[in-house]
């Protein structure tokens, strides 16, 4: 996901569509909600219920400023990210 949190509709539209053993990467604009409750709480413990694991990429992280990411939310460095495409043969942009 690269789209700005300000639009969060998209979160729960990307659960829809995600199953166990899914994988949803954070990037771009989307890194600066990861240390907003409000706004993530309840998409994480969504995740959470329905196996789908949540990541962040840290340079994305790195370069907005952003602090410490929500509980449930990994972060992953450069060759992470392409370890979580190599894994999920399909991968699905929003």
């Amino acid at each position: 996901m690269s789209k700005s949190w300000h639009q969060a509709s998209w979160l729960y539209e990307s659960l829809a569509f995600a199953k166990a053993g899914d994988a949803i990467l954070m990037l771009g604009d989307a890194v600066q909600c990861v240390d907003a409750p409000v706004t993530l709480a309840s998409f994480v413990a969504k995740c959470g219920a329905q196996g789908v694991v949540v990541y962040a990429l840290q340079s994305d992280l790195e370069l907005r400023g952003v602090g410490t990411p929500l509980a449930g939310i990994d972060v992953v460095d450069d060759a992470g990210f392409v370890n979580l495409v190599v894994e999920h043969k399909k991968q699905v942009a929003w």
